[in-house]
């Protein structure tokens, strides 16, 4: 009877383990956000631009190989864009894009380069 207290306490345990390492987990994979927002605004100089959210307005970063890709999307654009979150004030950066209704010839980035 000992020995299935033990074996009872012991798996338990392991499952305690395995629990608080859980939201760990999930917390690192909520870095990456998605967003599908008309364009508001583009600043391609700045390799920025702004979209709506549920909780408001937010300016989304490209990375430096994107800056030129902004310069072929409208305001209107309908974007669905992957971005991961970061610290502080710091804008998300841009993982990818697709462009639902748009005349741009990147309808399509993968944070690097472009396809129709």
């Amino acid at each position: 009877m000992a020995t299935s207290h033990h074996l009872i306490g012991f798996l338990l345990g392991v499952i305690v383990l395995f629990q608080t390492g859980s939201p760990v987990f999930a917390e690192a994979s909520t870095s990456l956000q998605t967003f599908n927002s008309p364009i508001m605004k583009i600043e391609s100089d700045k390799g920025v631009f702004l979209i709506t959210t549920d909780s408001g307005i937010q300016w989304i970063q490209v990375a430096e190989e994107g800056k030129i890709q902004l310069k072929t999307l409208d305001v209107g654009d309908i974007i669905d864009v992957i971005v991961e979150m970061r610290p502080d004030n710091t804008p998300p950066l841009v993982k990818s894009w697709k462009l639902a209704r748009s005349a741009s010839s990147c309808k399509v980035f993968n944070g690097k380069t472009c396809s129709p």
